[in-house]
């Protein structure tokens, strides 16, 4: 089923926003989230935006009905991934956000948390390993579906 006009715009506006918000706001985005972390750790975030957003422009290249198949098949900001826990059959669905839209009650994570670092670019039926306090958990994301639920802060 094709998507429908309004769906196809929104998605695009939104993928829009999210490239003028990484390129007008980044001074702003940088001192609130990057500033305190380690240079290791901070290049490693700086490179994931730029592969990021290198991915918004991909997506906004394609055509419709190729948009919307690509989402159902990487994790992006706005993304809600089920995921299997392979040691005991537990699921869970995350949506990756921004920091300032994140609320663990309700499984919104930032892109900048440990899992949601690690879930940004997953791609279904692919093992992954979260690394969390506790340990390594062997996990794969089931599905993806694009579920944008916030709107934009600067702060």
């Amino acid at each position: 089923m094709s998507p429908s006009l309004s769906a196809v715009t929104a998605t695009r506006e939104h993928f829009i926003h999210q490239l003028v918000y990484f390129d007008e706001q980044y001074p702003a985005f940088f001192d609130n989230y990057l500033s305190g972390l380690q240079d290791a750790e901070r290049a490693l975030i700086e490179k994931s935006i730029r592969r990021y957003t290198d991915t918004l422009v991909e997506l906004l290249e394609k055509e419709d009905d190729a948009l919307f198949e690509r989402l159902k098949s990487i994790v992006l900001i706005g993304s809600r991934a089920n995921v299997y826990y392979e040691e005991d059959g537990f699921e869970e669905s995350f949506t990756v956000v921004y920091p300032s839209e994140s609320d663990p009650d309700m499984n919104r994570i930032s892109f900048l948390s440990p899992i949601g670092r690690q879930l940004l670019f997953a791609t279904p039926d692919r093992p992954l390993t979260f690394d969390v306090p506790s340990g390594k958990l062997q996990v794969v994301v089931r599905e993806i579906r694009y579920a944008y639920i916030g709107g934009f802060s600067t702060g």
